[in-house]
């Protein structure tokens, strides 16, 4: 799909759009839509107040891009409506237009919070004139972006889809206000991989802010890691002195390689942002410039910014600092953490801590929360029983819960990938880091002196069994972001603890898994469990979610009903799905891509329960499986399902006008990957079995038919790729994939 407009057919109807809404409907009022005079588009003026924040600026910019895209009306903001206009709409709300206080008088403007927004006629200077506003700037925004789609625009994350024809010009016939039902839209930025957002720069990112901001997304997480190349600092003489991306990994760009046209003259995949192979301080200076980069732009789009605080992990320099240190447990372990021997109370490790806390919130001041998390695997969970006394000492939470219970409960919990002993490491480890925090941030009070002594905290994926004290123990105004399991599908099956959170007192959000990186770069939809889970956290309360993911070329569908299920609680996958299709293929092709979208998330589950880890795009992706014996079932059944969802997507294309068939095309390239990559894995099983036969001819006969579908599977999906994630994929699949079967094929034939 091209990464600028596209057009569709039909509309969204504005009855339509209002299901499940409040309607705020006006008194009557006289007033007629002009039409068009002799032919040329109604003159209408769009103004703002004269001291307009930015935003309100942003937002007439765009509702005036929008005009003329759609109906061919040119005109430009101003602080004052032309005597020639014939319709006037104002942009704002009464505190910063003062022309909106004019129109509607002190007491007529609807109460709303700061992320409601209100679309409402009135009569100005006796010319009909309708009011686009909200609670706030960004709420302003968002009410340019809801009339857009209201006149029939769709917001995917590759661009707009504008419909063939708009028709008239129109304006609602119906005021309307709309409140979120979860009041935190949150899309993680950076995180640590060659096929995520870790390999965009800013030509990547701010197009796809910019439709997120449609989509009503209001903040980002930067998902930064201590080994990357984005915070400089230095200890008691020791300062940082190494950086590195994607954890070390390395990605070149040869000749030979299926997708080389994709990479230009580039001979290795990397950020484009940031100098390849450049000394150390000019790549953090260009990881910071990026990091400031991304939060202005996120910030002019009306998005607040979080990012964490790796107050407990090091570059390995630090080892030089006495102490017990060990090497962390995560690919290529580039840091170090304190080792089990270690206090938590340790005076130099709470001022190691503090450093890292002062240093992040020195060099980002701007920022709007600091998160705060669990380490995956967790450490000093022998020292729970003294950390828990000291908190219930200060915070009185054996009122609330026992330790003895909160561990009995931690060895029920269900479904824990390492199973019970993981979990109740999870649970005391999380006392432990609780307690190292508390003693962190209140009685050391390590920001004092920093430039932002009142920043807000997030505390990220604390066991679920300690949500009863949360709110007993973290600072006023500290948010929880959780991790209840890895794919949707399982916390679904784990949903009950949703429940356990006191949400009055401590906002929470979800991790929304989009694509795991376990199940790594198949195709993949995971919207129906997303919809149960925001059923659930509308119902409990729940302030929103996270989301997390690596490519985005598959989540337009599941993105939209994320987007519109915040406002509407009777949007369901199926509704929105069906918007999308007829608005990006139009209507004929609506029920063959609704049997596509079935079938790949039920092959998505598949994959959640029975294959976690298939496609982990690490060394060994695909030589992992050099094993004799068949193919397993499930893989089979997974590869049956993208046969079945490619079948539907074909005849969904069979009948979609040619210029409406990227939507489609995408696709098809990528269920052919994702078979292909199935293929592959057949032919590896086959080869492995014939070379414990000791048939080398049937051996190499496999291998070599492994290395032919892996680039036909390969060169399908670079047919489609279009953003920075894809190119980093199939750097990555070519690393870890086609390279490795090239070397396997040379070596059986030396040997042969």
């Amino acid at each position: 799909m091209p990464e600028n407009n596209q057009r569709f057919d039909g509309a969204w109807g504005f009855k339509s759009a209002a299901l499940g809404i409040a309607l705020l409907v006006s008194s009557s009022i006289a007033w007629a839509v002009p039409a068009q005079s002799g032919g040329n588009p109604i003159k209408v003026a769009v103004v703002i107040g004269k001291e307009a924040p930015e935003l309100d600026r942003h937002a007439a910019t765009e509702l005036c891009g929008y005009l003329e895209k759609l109906y061919g009306i040119r005109t430009t903001p101003s602080d004052k409506a032309s005597k020639k206009a014939e319709m006037v709409i104002l942009v704002g709300n009464p505190e910063t237009n003062p022309a909106i206080a004019k129109a509607i008088g002190a007491e007529a403007w609807p109460k709303l919070t700061d992320q409601g927004l209100v679309l409402k006629r009135v009569s100005l200077d006796g010319k009909p004139t309708l009011i686009i506003g909200g609670g706030s700037p960004k709420a302003t925004l968002w009410a340019v972006y809801e009339l857009v789609e209201r006149w029939g625009v769709r917001y995917l994350l590759h661009g707009d889809v504008l419909p063939d024809n708009a028709g008239e010009f129109q304006l609602p016939t119906e005021d309307v206000t709309l409140e979120p039902k979860l009041r935190i839209r949150q899309w993680r930025v950076v995180n640590d991989f060659a096929s995520g957002p870790e390999s965009w720069g800013m030509a990547d990112y701010r197009p796809v802010l910019d439709q997120l901001a449609k989509l009503r997304f209001n903040r980002i997480y930067l998902s930064l890691y201590p080994w990357q190349p984005f915070l400089h600092w230095e200890h008691q003489g020791v300062a940082r002195e190494s950086a590195w991306l994607w954890f070390k990994f390395k990605y070149p760009i040869t000749d030979d390689m299926p997708g080389r046209e994709l990479f230009g003259n580039r001979h290795e995949f990397w950020n484009p942002d940031l100098p390849l192979e450049a000394p150390y301080e000019e790549f953090v200076a260009a990881g910071e410039k990026l990091v400031h980069n991304l939060m202005a732009h996120a910030h002019a789009r009306g998005m607040e910014c979080m990012m964490p605080v790796n107050v407990l992990e090091f570059p390995p320099e630090f080892k030089e600092l006495p102490g017990d240190w060990e090497s962390v447990k995560q690919l290529e372990s580039l840091t170090i953490v304190p080792g089990s021997k270690t206090s938590p109370d340790d005076p130099e490790l709470i001022e190691l801590a503090a450093t890292v806390l002062q240093a992040t919130v020195n060099t980002y001041p701007e920022v709007d929360y600091l998160s705060l998390g669990m380490p995956e695997h967790r450490q000093w969970a022998e020292r729970y029983e003294e950390a828990w006394q000291a908190l219930d000492a200060k915070y009185g939470i054996s009122q609330i819960t026992s330790l003895e219970d909160v561990i009995a409960a931690a060895g029920k919990r269900p479904g824990v990938p390492g199973g019970t002993a993981r979990a109740i490491g999870e649970a005391k480890g999380d006392i432990v880091m609780l307690r190292f925090y508390d003693r962190l941030i209140t009685e050391h009070r390590a920001l004092a002196e920093s430039k932002r002594p009142d920043m807000k905290f997030v505390y990220n994926a604390v066991a679920e069994e300690l949500f009863p004290i949360l709110s007993k123990i973290v600072p006023p105004g500290s948010e929880t972001k959780n991790f209840l399991a890895y794919t949707p599908a399982r916390v679904v099956q784990r949903r009950e603890a949703i429940a356990q959170l006191d949400t009055e007192e401590v906002p929470a959000i979800l991790i929304f898994t989009l694509h795991d990186d376990n199940v790594g770069l198949l195709p993949a939809l995971t919207t129906g469990s997303l919809h149960e889970l925001t059923k659930d956290l509308r119902q409990h309360g729940w302030a929103g979610f996270s989301t997390r993911y690596w490519l985005i070329g598959d989540h337009d569908p599941c993105v939209a009903y994320m987007a519109r299920a915040v406002w509407d609680e009777e949007a369901t996958p199926e509704s929105v799905y069906r918007d999308q299709v007829r608005a990006a293929c139009g209507a004929a092709a609506v029920e063959d891509m609704l049997t596509m979208f079935r079938e790949l998330e039920e092959t998505s589950i598949l994959l959640e329960w029975k294959a976690l880890g298939l496609g982990f795009a690490i060394p060994g992706m695909m030589m992992k499986h050099w094993q004799p014996g068949p193919m397993p079932e499930t893989f089979a059944k997974a590869r049956e399902g993208y046969q079945r969802a490619l079948a539907a997507a074909k005849q969904a294309r069979e009948k979609t006008p040619e210029e409406k068939r990227a939507y489609i095309d995408y696709w098809i390239g990528r269920f052919e990957f994702g078979i292909g990559y199935f293929d592959v894995i057949e032919a590896v099983r086959a080869a492995a079995t014939a070379e414990k036969s000791s048939k080398s001819d049937e051996t190499l006969r496999h291998a070599e038919e492994a290395l032919a579908k892996a680039r036909t599977a390969l060169e399908a999906y670079a047919r489609v790729a279009r953003d920075q994630s894809d190119r980093g994929a199939i750097a990555t699949l070519n690393e870890y994939v086609y390279r490795p079967l090239k070397e396997k094929v040379a070596e059986l034939n030396d040997n042969h």
